[in-house]
């Protein structure tokens, strides 16, 4: 039977766990999840921006129709030629540990995030996490991760301090669940059966905004108290192909529905999880190639010259006429400009844990209707 003092650390079981039996001070961990929180699970990329630790939203999931918006015989349709490709691998380094013993964790060397992206560690961090893994290994973890297949029932147990923005060092012992806190003695012990990761994050909310993470492994023969988290730069090898994916040709003049409902997978090659999809990116890139946005992927809505943005209630298509400039809230009022460059559109999830575009594809402005 599994261990009921650590929390399931998936949100949508976090709520369960409120209304659950307590047992021994530790909230009884349920197996449950729904059908729709299955489905809400999004693939790997999580160091596009910040996150790729959860399987997925459960929360903040769409679906069925979005009345705002209905397919029509003028609609752009993509496919999964027009999506983009991607590979990714993590290397999460490794320090062994005491076992039941309280450790000093610290973090003031993490000064970099996954995108190499500067950070202010006792400033910018806002949560220091550890997660306890289920029969599996670092490197299934991280294979898991990288692959966006990690299950609900392998995730043992999650435990988080906030921090206080004035030091960058804290106990294990004063980690826990909402308040409640672990006995170290019984809890963090070497253990053929779990694999621990400490986490660092921007925010509050579980499983979001991972800026640097690293295995930590109880050991008896081991008596270092004292774990420095690395920075986050080079944790991922991360690469995507989009100049393979072909150009969806779209009208200058408009109409500008999009429809995705014959897409079958991801940017990652996993089934498409529709409900995930919250939002569509709209971005140009002056003076820049198709090639030139591959190679710095991780960087796109820094990179573009305009960013236009549309939230979405449901449903499988979208109107870009109805999308809202990101500085300023204009409307979106065509593909016409001065200059080259590239345009790109994305479908986004905003609620994921892996905040990765779901899809990524090139437009390509066309006199007269699309095909």
């Amino acid at each position: 039977m599994r261990d009921q003092a650590w929390l399931d650390m998936i949100p949508a079981l976090a709520l369960l766990n409120r209304m659950a039996p307590r047992w021994r001070g530790w909230r009884l961990v349920s197996g449950a999840v729904s059908a729709k929180a299955r489905r809400c699970r999004v693939g790997p990329f999580g160091a596009l921006v910040s996150a790729l630790l959860l399987p997925g939203p459960l929360s903040g999931c769409g679906g069925g129709d979005d009345p705002a918006t209905k397919s029509s015989p003028t609609s752009v349709a993509l496919a999964n030629a027009n999506n983009y490709g991607s590979n990714s691998r993590l290397s999460i380094p490794t320090v062994a540990t005491a076992s039941a013993t309280d450790l000093d964790i610290c973090w003031s060397n993490v000064v970099s995030d996954l995108q190499c992206h500067p950070l202010a560690p006792e400033a910018d961090l806002d949560t220091v996490a550890l997660l306890r893994f289920l029969h599996l290994s670092q490197a299934e973890v991280e294979a898991k991760l990288t692959a966006g297949q990690l299950a609900q029932s392998e995730v043992d147990g999650y435990l988080e301090y906030t921090t206080d923005h004035a030091s960058s060092c804290t106990k294990l012992s004063n980690m826990s669940f909402f308040g409640t806190k672990i006995e170290i003695q019984e809890q963090y012990v070497e253990s053929d059966e779990h694999t621990y990761m400490l986490v660092f994050t921007e925010g509050t909310t579980p499983g979001v905004g991972a800026r640097s993470m690293m295995f930590v492994r109880p050991s008896s023969s081991s008596n270092n108290t004292r774990v420095d988290a690395q920075t986050g730069c080079g944790l991922l090898d991360f690469s995507a192909n989009l100049s393979a994916a072909e150009p969806v040709r779209v009208p200058r003049a408009g109409p500008w529905v999009i429809d995705w409902r014959n897409l079958t997978r991801d940017g990652q090659g996993n089934p498409i999880a529709f409900e995930s999809i919250d939002s569509v990116m709209l971005g140009f890139f002056a003076g820049m190639s198709v090639a030139d946005l591959e190679r710095q992927i991780l960087d796109l809505e820094l990179l573009a010259t305009s960013l236009w943005d549309l939230e979405l209630s449901g449903g499988r298509t979208a109107d870009l006429a109805r999308a809202r400039l990101r500085e300023g809230g204009a409307a979106f009022t065509g593909f016409e400009r001065g200059e080259d460059g590239v345009w790109v559109l994305g479908l986004m999830c905003t609620t994921c844990q892996n905040p990765a575009p779901v899809v990524l594809s090139v437009l390509e402005p066309v006199a007269g209707d699309a095909p």
